[in-house]
């Protein structure tokens, strides 16, 4: 499990001039981030192709004991490329009230393990269904924004 407070701090410390002023007007928690995880948002993933080419889908995530995590499915060009590359990057985004961009690699884990049940369990209470496999997404950025009118 990843520190998602300390990443999104050193972030922020990181980043360029036009970034930090953009993404610490009004940041979200690190707790608000792992919430709106769990939320029905427009949650877009975005990985590289063998060729090195950009592959951008919807993708199923949530957050579990701090942690997040990405269904997959074996058939998908997602898993393939995980595969190939564990680079991704996400974006969770609640039209213009909430919106969190992370850049990370995601990690597959046996789907037999306690930590892959709990996610499974997460995904099917979130979606309604469970993918093939659980992928632990470690994130190595995180910006984050939210509207000064959000009630979030």
């Amino acid at each position: 499990m990843v520190d998602l407070r300390s990443v999104m701090e050193k972030t922020l410390a990181q980043a360029s001039p036009h970034s930090r002023e953009v993404y610490g007007q009004n940041p979200l928690t690190a707790k608000e981030v792992l919430e709106l995880a769990n939320t029905h948002v427009l949650i877009l993933g975005a990985t590289v192709k063998p060729e090195g080419k950009p592959h951008l889908s919807p993708i199923d995530l949530v957050a579990v004991d701090d942690s997040i995590y990405l269904g997959v499915d074996r058939a998908t060009a997602r898993y393939k490329n995980l595969k190939h590359n564990p680079a991704i990057t996400i974006m969770i985004a609640d039209g213009w009230k909430r919106q969190v961009i992370f850049q990370g690699v995601a990690h597959f884990l046996d789907s037999k393990s306690a930590e892959a049940t709990k996610a499974f369990e997460a995904e099917k209470e979130k979606y309604g269904w469970t993918t093939d496999i659980i992928a632990e997404f470690v994130p190595e950025k995180v910006f984050t924004w939210k509207g000064k009118d959000s009630d979030q």
